[in-house]
């Protein structure tokens, strides 16, 4: 990933969960931000935002300040249904104000 021409990469992480990030922590070159999937697409379960903050909170803890730079849901919610997808982007936004302090 080091050698790719990129500023950022954005990566699923919410289904999987948060372990491999330590590896991202010390391989990935600190150039590179990261953009970290907080929102499971998989499941209709709607995230709170305080899971959501919390999820950030654990990403930022490992990779260290400033390398989180973007939260976004895993994937798209093509799966979803409109209903769904719509809460969980607000649960995305309510949570990243949470972990911002807003």
């Amino acid at each position: 990933m080091n050698k790719l021409h990129c500023d950022h990469v954005v990566l699923e992480f919410a289904f999987r969960g948060y372990d491999e990030l330590v590896h991202f922590k010390e391989m990935l070159d600190p150039r590179i931000g990261l953009g970290l999937g907080v929102i499971d697409i998989k499941v209709n379960t709607v995230e709170t935002p305080d899971e959501v903050a919390s999820r950030i909170e654990t990403a930022s803890k490992i990779m260290g300040p400033g390398r989180v730079q973007w939260v976004h849901p895993d994937c798209g919610f093509w799966m979803n249904k409109r209903s769904i997808a719509d809460r969980k982007m607000q649960a995305l936004v309510k949570g990243r104000d949470l972990f911002i302090g807003h």
